[in-house]
């Protein structure tokens, strides 16, 4: 039970520094002035190479968290609970996606923003999520390792990136189109970034049925080396394979190598927080809350920041208008907002729990009146 304990806790501070680390990048992107974006300030470059960051991280620690808990519950795959509540969670990830992108002052004067339609972090993660459970039905089915998939299905991901970015789409819909490339404002698509999810969700197969390798020295070190192996010669594994196939993809990755530079990258940070994990005995019970509270952290934000709802909101006062120094007390503001909605989160719930069923109940009696007066006139 304690290593199960320290496993969850591992995850859950990786989680809560990946939701940390998008707030403060989010807020400073949408908020910082253009004329201090200069990429060759030491402060800006690395905030910038911190932000690129968090994508990936995002992605990977959702592959791995869903994935040690589908594992986790053991049970044949039709009465796996972790099965349903993964189509469930990732179909209402892709509906919760579209409906932060709302924008109601809009829908009532009857126009539909396209906006609406672009595709984001959830609706990437919710395909990924159904993914998840796809392929290890096909691992139940085939008795093929699930690890071994989810890497295979992570490599073409990455592998056909730009295949799937530079196709034809133009007899799509916009809608579909969203979901294979940027060109009508999508933030992420699918293909690469599942990518990252997939083989997360490696990681966490290993980690179910190989716990006491987190928990010890080894696997952190061969994480932080495959890392930096990753971060220093990756390209040239890539030409490697150019030179003795003959694909052109490999070519193109190499001379555009993000996506495995970045893994690497994301390999480093996770083998850290294992040891952090390791060496940190009392941990605050809020920091690993925060941690479980991603989708409510990141639904509050969307609305605060990207003023969509109701057109008003922090992007709509100060957009690309800020100092470093506005953006810098901004920034810590913003997260100590979050921190304490996260440590009251049970309460407000509980509040707007009673506050619903007080509203039902108001709505229901007034609608029987109603129907009363119109049945015995």
């Amino acid at each position: 039970m304690e290593s199960l304990n320290r496993r969850l806790t591992f995850i859950d501070l990786l989680r809560a520094y990946a939701i940390l680390m998008m707030l403060q990048g989010h807020f400073t992107d949408t908020l910082l002035g253009d004329a201090f974006r200069d990429p060759d300030n030491l402060l800006f470059s690395t905030w910038k190479y911190l932000r690129g960051m968090t994508a990936p991280l995002f992605f990977f620690a959702s592959g791995l968290i869903f994935t040690f808990l589908l594992l986790r519950d053991g049970r044949p795959l039709s009465a796996n609970k972790r099965v349903h509540k993964g189509l469930r969670r990732g179909l209402q990830l892709i509906v919760i996606g579209y409906a932060l992108r709302l924008c109601f002052p809009q829908l009532l004067s009857g126009y539909i923003s396209p906006n609406l339609f672009r595709v984001d972090v959830l609706h990437c993660i919710g395909l990924a999520l159904i993914g998840l459970v796809a392929i290890y039905a096909v691992s139940r089915w085939s008795r093929l390792p699930y690890a071994l998939l989810l890497a295979a299905a992570g490599g073409m991901a990455f592998f056909f990136y730009f295949e799937v970015r530079d196709g034809q789409y133009a007899s799509f819909p916009v809608v579909l189109q969203n979901y294979l490339i940027r060109d009508h404002g999508s933030v992420f698509t699918p293909v690469p970034w599942i990518g990252y999810t997939f083989l997360g969700g490696t990681l966490g197969t290993l980690l179910h049925y190989r716990p006491g390798w987190a928990f010890s020295h080894v696997l952190p070190a061969v994480l932080i080396a495959l890392g930096v192996l990753m971060d220093q010669y990756s390209s040239n594994w890539l030409m490697s394979l150019y030179h003795g196939t003959g694909v052109q993809t490999f070519k193109d990755h190499a001379y555009f190598n993000f996506l495995l530079i970045r893994l690497g990258h994301v390999l480093v940070v996770v083998s850290l927080f294992m040891w952090l994990a390791q060496a940190w005995r009392n941990i605050p019970p809020l920091l690993l809350k925060i941690g479980s509270e991603t989708l409510a952290i990141y639904e509050v934000h969307y609305i605060l920041l990207y003023s969509t709802w109701f057109g008003i909101g922090l992007s709509a006062l100060w957009a690309h208008s800020l100092t470093p120094v506005q953006t810098f007390i901004g920034a810590l503001t913003f997260l100590a907002f979050f921190v304490v909605l996260i440590a009251y989160i049970d309460r407000i719930r509980a509040i707007w729990r009673s506050k619903s069923r007080w509203a039902m109940r108001l709505s229901r009696v007034a609608i029987r009146r109603r129907y009363h007066r119109w049945a015995y006139r």
